[in-house]
């Protein structure tokens, strides 16, 4: 079984990013043992289907990758948002949520480790995270998820880098 681990957000009020894979299944958390919220993600037909939180509290997950481009819905068809992740093998660039109420998505791969930004250089948030053996594309998708969760608790992003 394979792990990831890193961090979503800064020292002091970021949340922490760990998870396993087994080859079908991501299992996560976005944040501690008492304050965190689960992440399961499944291949089922091709698209990789989920759930972040519990059946009262949380939402469903649906990504699919075709042509390098990974297009994610982030819960339900009236309260939900899109994602659309442009992946290399050293990249991953995109947006998360729309054109003009959105967020770009600037990561990078380094030997293993993802570090990034989710939003602009003066308006977002830092994300970094040891991939292990996870597929990049999985760590990609448990960072757009932990943004989900941070402006769902209506966090504000950061003035700075």
């Amino acid at each position: 079984m394979d792990a990831l681990s890193g961090r979503f957000g800064g020292v002091a009020d970021g949340v922490a990013l760990q998870a396993t894979w087994d080859g079908e299944r991501l299992k996560g958390r976005v944040g501690g043992y008492t304050d965190g919220t689960d992440v399961t993600v499944w291949i089922d037909e091709g698209v990789l289907l989920g759930r972040v939180g519990g059946i009262t509290h949380g939402f469903d997950v649906r990504a699919q990758i075709a042509a390098g481009v990974m297009t994610v819905r982030l819960g339900g068809y009236t309260e939900g948002v899109d994602v659309t992740l442009n992946f290399t093998p050293d990249t991953v660039t995109g947006r998360y949520g729309t054109f003009t109420d959105g967020l770009d998505v600037n990561l990078r791969h380094y030997a293993g480790e993802v570090r990034g930004r989710f939003g602009s250089f003066t308006r977002g948030v830092d994300a970094r995270m040891d991939l292990g053996a996870v597929p990049f594309p999985l760590g990609a998708l448990l960072m757009a998820c932990a943004l989900r969760l941070w402006l769902g608790q209506g966090r504000l992003l950061s003035a700075s880098r």
